[in-house]
């Protein structure tokens, strides 16, 4: 399936040219249809972010309780596992719990299931899947020899509550997941848990936004003695305005810090498919989120793809600058979703190599907090050839741009 991407939207504080983007995506097990927005819902959203005179919604008199949970997670007995670091961020930038600033470098992996489209299976994207599962011993020890330190996993709470995958129920789920995660906090990665079905709610992520609640309870409550394992709540939030957008992330803080008493780092996508950036709604976010902690520990996501664009300079360098690239020392910004393929244009590996280029050379000793590159296993994107397991070309620049690997001398 293919979801197009829409242009920003007129009041955006920002006009950087045309951003349209769009590239392959996967409809969720019932094609991604939700019943219909209501408009007094959305009207109601609205208005609570500007009935109090400031945006968003009001800011807690002080920090909510905060509950704490912990649990064991299983590993194989053969294997001896030392944890990561916690992470913490402190300014704008990401740091171990030491004090070291952490750069992320990363790649996306479907490991769990989650290739419906309209109902029916894509075998491509299936098979890349139950093969990542099957290898991930493997897989995750050959992400880390190549210099990367993240990998980031799409859940579903769609699947979580069902079976379309013959997954039996939550508890199949999450045995699942824990032996993903584990095999990757074994072999030393940080893992990002996101949830993808958000990407297909589009404006009725207004009243869904709680619908990862359950999940992200039980997910959050098993790795809670994992420091290495943090969150990205919602996937390419769409189709609302930021004031909408302001509303359910706040909402979504107050389910993680106040219901289920997180304390680690959550990493939040802004709207328009976490492309758009505004500094007064970001900084409206970090203040909620440090009234309740007492500080903020909150990244924001930036996502981008070459639309069209065969090399990042010109324009297209400019328009960067103007949405992001201006505020990197001053909001902790992450790249949580960055690839060089799209619909509105071949593979621009050109493009590729000098967003990456960029990254390295510039914005990461900036304060740019590391970049998530999409997508390790799925063509037409993918950085690992199917058949063979060689490293594709972009996977291969990729590697050669941002990772720590041997070959390359990029910092930590």
């Amino acid at each position: 399936m293919v979801v197009a991407r829409g242009n920003l939207d007129a009041m955006s504080r920002h006009t950087a040219g045309d951003l349209t983007r769009s590239r392959p995506r996967l409809a969720s097990a019932n094609g991604g249809h939700r019943a219909p927005v209501v408009l007094l819902c959305i009207v109601a959203l609205v208005c609570a972010a500007c009935s109090s005179g400031r945006i968003g919604l009001s800011l807690p008199s002080t920090t909510v309780p905060l509950t704490t949970s912990t649990t064991t997670t299983s590993v194989p007995a053969q294997h001896h596992v030392t944890l990561l670091p916690a992470l913490k961020v402190v300014g704008n930038t990401l740091e171990l719990s030491s004090g070291q600033r952490l750069v992320m470098r990363g790649v996306l992996i479907y490991a769990m299931p989650f290739y419906l489209n309209n109902g029916q299976q894509d075998q491509g994207l299936a098979a890349a899947t139950e093969a990542a599962y099957k290898n991930r011993w493997s897989m995750f020890a050959r992400i880390k020899a190549l210099g990367f330190n993240t990998v980031k996993i799409p859940i579903s709470s769609m699947v979580y509550s069902g079976d379309a995958y013959g997954i039996d129920g939550p508890a199949a789920y999450m045995a699942r997941l824990r032996a993903i995660v584990n095999a990757a906090t074994i072999e030393g990665l940080y893992v990002v848990l996101n949830w993808w079905d958000s990407l297909f709610e589009g404006a009725s992520v207004v009243t869904e936004y709680s619908t990862p609640f359950s999940m992200m309870k039980a997910v959050e409550f098993t790795f809670a003695d994992n420091p290495g394992v943090i969150y990205e709540p919602y996937n390419e939030p769409r189709e609302i305005s930021w004031d909408q957008w302001i509303v359910i992330s706040e909402r979504m803080l107050q389910f993680w810090r106040g219901t289920i008493g997180y304390r680690g780092v959550l990493i939040a996508d802004t709207q328009y498919w976490s492309w758009n950036f505004d500094p007064s709604y970001a900084a409206a976010l970090l203040a909620y989120d440090r009234a309740l902690l007492g500080r903020p520990d909150l990244l924001i996501a930036n996502h981008r793809y070459p639309n069209g664009n065969t090399c990042f300079c010109g324009s297209e360098r400019a328009a960067w600058n103007a949405l992001v690239g201006q505020y990197i020392a001053k909001f902790p910004l992450l790249g949580s979703e960055y690839g060089d393929d799209d619909t509105i244009g071949p593979p621009e590996l050109g493009w590729g190599q000098g967003f990456l280029t960029y990254l390295e050379d510039e914005a990461f000793s900036e304060g740019f907090n590391g970049a998530i590159i999409f997508v390790w296993n799925w063509e037409p994107s993918a950085m690992v050839d199917s058949t063979t397991g060689d490293l594709t070309a972009w996977g291969q620049m990729v590697v050669d741009t941002i990772t720590t690997h041997p070959d390359h001398t990029a910092g930590s």
